[in-house]
């Protein structure tokens, strides 16, 4: 018996159920992404490393911008945006807080800051800096003055052994990969991001950007080709990220939209 041929329009229906498919599949995909990522703003921050007998009182950084206070021992903080600072009611007798994100600690007295990937702990005061996303697999840590010890906050199955970092020296983790090592760093770049003034002469628009993320711990996502914009020249002194893509845009005509979790440009 011969086949029965299929007719053109039999196979665009076929074809037409199968698009109708792919495309309920990616929104429902889309759909249960976008509930998990509720769901987890919901959680407390390092939910794993809190003591359920303890309050906490959080301090949240603004979008593109810092924010300076005190805690009750005289530390000292510079919280970035996007970044959680968590203290326990118990601070005062155990010095201890949980950090998601970036912050400077200048510690009159000892300290430590846990994050979900390290532990800086002052030895007995210092001044440090220490960046660690708990969706994020890498960390760093910068001392400024003074001494810190540096541990990992989960178990390791290859090195558990601290690091004492002293001047001139910072730490560089990745949990992905079970690294944690000791490195130095070029001292101007922390005075100059603790004095909150930056440069930009004759620079590459991207290379700009890659700097403000740095600068002010946010994702950057351009939309366009900023490879083909003229360098920027401008200085900045304490301002916000707001007012540093208000004067930028001037020289590179684009849009931007700082939202929670990132900042938006568009040519």
């Amino acid at each position: 018996m011969l086949p029965v041929p299929t007719s053109n329009k039999q196979n665009k229906i076929v074809q037409s159920k199968w698009l109708y498919l792919a495309i309920v599949i990616l929104l429902s995909a889309t759909t249960i992404a976008a509930w998990y990522y509720r769901q987890y703003k919901k959680q407390p921050a390092l939910q794993q490393f809190r003591d359920k007998q303890q309050g906490y009182t959080t301090y949240t950084g603004t979008p593109g911008e810092r924010k300076q206070f005190s805690l009750a021992d005289g530390t000292v903080v510079i919280l970035n945006g996007n970044s959680r600072l968590m203290v326990p009611d118990d601070f005062a007798s155990k010095h201890s807080v949980l950090l998601d994100g970036e912050a400077y600690f200048d510690a009159p007295a000892a300290l430590t800051v846990k994050t979900n990937i390290l532990v800086m702990t002052t030895q007995p005061s210092a001044a440090f800096k220490i960046r660690c996303f708990e969706q994020q697999q890498g960390a760093t840590g910068y001392l400024v003055r003074g001494k810190v010890q540096v541990t990992k906050s989960y178990h390791s199955t290859t090195d558990n052994q601290p690091e004492i970092l002293g001047d001139g020296n910072m730490i560089l983790a990745n949990k992905e990969i079970d690294l944690m090592e000791k490195e130095t760093y070029v001292p101007l770049e922390m005075q100059e991001w603790l004095a909150e003034k930056i440069t930009f002469e004759k620079e590459p628009f991207m290379n700009v950007m890659h700097k403000l993320e740095d600068w002010y711990g946010t994702e950057i996502y351009v939309d366009g080709n900023g490879g083909e914009l003229p360098p920027i020249t401008a200085s900045f002194d304490h301002a916000t990220l707001s007012e540093v893509m208000d004067k930028i845009k001037k020289q590179a005509d684009f849009k931007y939209k700082i939202k929670p979790e990132q900042v938006e440009i568009k040519f």
